[in-house]
């Protein structure tokens, strides 16, 4: 990749063809993106945002291929959770929502 792509803070990674989609929610901002790899797939030759920082994304996670599309959990959560799993103070909860990327 050569210092060109951030590929830090990954949670999830997932083929699709010669491409690799990753959830990143140890970066800041978190997001899904989508890498393309050369014909030998040793080598991130460039990258496709899917969704970054939108207000439904929250801190994203697992997800699953199926078909033509990328289905993941958003707004999992975990970071209004302390390291025991008791919500931090001055947080609150809400549900996680499934999202839908075609790729």
């Amino acid at each position: 990749m050569e210092g060109k792509h951030a590929l830090s803070g990954i949670d999830g990674l997932y083929v699709f063809g010669n491409t690799l989609i990753a959830t990143q929610n140890g970066t800041s901002p978190e997001r899904v993106v989508r890498f393309t790899l050369d014909a030998s797939n040793t080598q991130v030759l460039s990258e496709f945002i899917i969704e970054r920082a939108t207000p439904t994304l929250g801190d994203p996670t697992h997800g699953v291929v199926v078909g033509e599309y990328f289905y993941y959990i958003a707004n999992s959560g975990w970071d209004s959770l302390d390291d025991h799993g008791v919500l931090k103070e001055g947080k609150t909860l809400s549900a996680p929502v499934i999202m839908r990327a075609k790729l």
